[in-house]
């Protein structure tokens, strides 16, 4: 049976090449994971401090998830704080008698997902916090094959519908605006509830292309194939099928893990100095919040190397609309 997917072409962007994982678009039918993490900061030693996700089966959210919190193992600046709301006595207050340790807690969400394919809205984020986190554990990482990313495959669904929303970047909130899902713009960047908004607005895709056969064509996505056999063109094989990627397994996924594991990429971080060009040229009323950050940026603390450091679109639409 035929693995459904959009395969970009090697000619696209230097995202589609990169990342063209991310845009495939699984099939409807299957179990999947909807994972969203909130991070201490910005800089290359910043780690993850909430895990949150919820499961997707045959298109709708089945009500299972799996939330954790994780020690902070380093001073969080204010900023970040006034961002997700997570303070730096936060664990110690209400988690320190609760989990057995983080390492199990990881594990356990490892043994969770396992063979299922991951959800995240701006994957590559969330691919390269997570798998700091797991990587500071001494524990097995995903390798990017196993991600999707929400943003893009909407970018490919709707911006074939809609060109304005055919961006660069499209942030959760704005998805969620363009199927009118109920939301509270105050509960975003809690990693459950920014989980649980992403498996709304991938539900509401899948919907789209059930009604949309000309869709379905024009991006060659089959709804009743199955997701464990790849049948790829020679030249754009991926190694994403389910049912042998299990993560418990090391001897299978040693050598995909290492090569596989993200390396922050010069071009994220060109391209991340560009949106910030550009929005402080659309928002004059802004300029200040816009300054501020842009000062903020230049300083040690964001420690902005091209050489170690991934400034993501998510990160800089966060804290550009706290900074309004």
């Amino acid at each position: 049976m035929k693995q459904s997917s959009t395969i970009p072409n090697e000619k696209g962007t230097k995202d589609e090449i990169l990342y063209k994982s991310l845009y495939l678009i699984p099939p409807k039918k299957g179990r999947y994971i909807v994972l969203d993490t909130e991070t201490t900061g910005l800089k290359k030693n910043d780690h993850v401090v909430e895990l949150g996700a919820h499961e997707i089966i045959d298109g709708k959210l089945s009500g299972g998830q799996f939330h954790i919190y994780i020690r902070p193992r380093l001073q969080m600046e204010e900023i970040v704080i006034r961002i997700h709301q997570i303070t730096n006595n936060y664990y110690n207050d209400f988690y320190q008698d609760i989990y057995e340790d983080d390492k199990q807690n990881l594990t356990n969400f490892i043994n969770w997902v396992g063979d299922s394919l991951i959800f995240a809205h701006n994957a590559t984020f969330d691919l390269n916090a997570l798998n700091l986190e797991l990587k500071y554990w001494g524990l097995n990482e995903f390798p990017l094959e196993k991600f999707r990313c929400s943003m893009r495959i909407f970018k490919e669904i709707i911006g074939r519908i809609e060109p304005y929303f055919d961006d660069k970047f499209i942030c959760l909130e704005k998805c969620c605006r363009f199927f009118e899902l109920n939301s509270n713009e105050k509960c975003f960047h809690n990693a459950l509830f920014d989980s649980f908004m992403t498996g709304r607005v991938i539900c509401k895709l899948y919907e789209v292309l059930d009604n949309n056969i000309e869709l379905q064509k024009e991006l060659k996505y089959d709804p009743n194939c199955s997701n464990d056999v790849n049948n790829y063109e020679d030249d754009h094989k991926l190694n994403i099928n389910n049912n042998e990627n299990n993560i418990n397994n090391k001897n299978n996924n040693s050598e995909i893990n290492n090569k596989n594991s993200i390396i922050y990429q010069n071009n994220e971080i060109e391209d991340s100095g560009n949106m910030l060009h550009e929005l402080k040229s659309e928002s004059t009323s802004s300029t200040g919040g816009l300054d501020e950050l842009t000062e903020k940026c230049k300083e040690d603390k964001f420690n902005l190397q091209l050489d170690n450091f991934e400034l993501t679109y998510e990160m800089i639409d966060d804290i550009y609309n706290e900074l309004l």
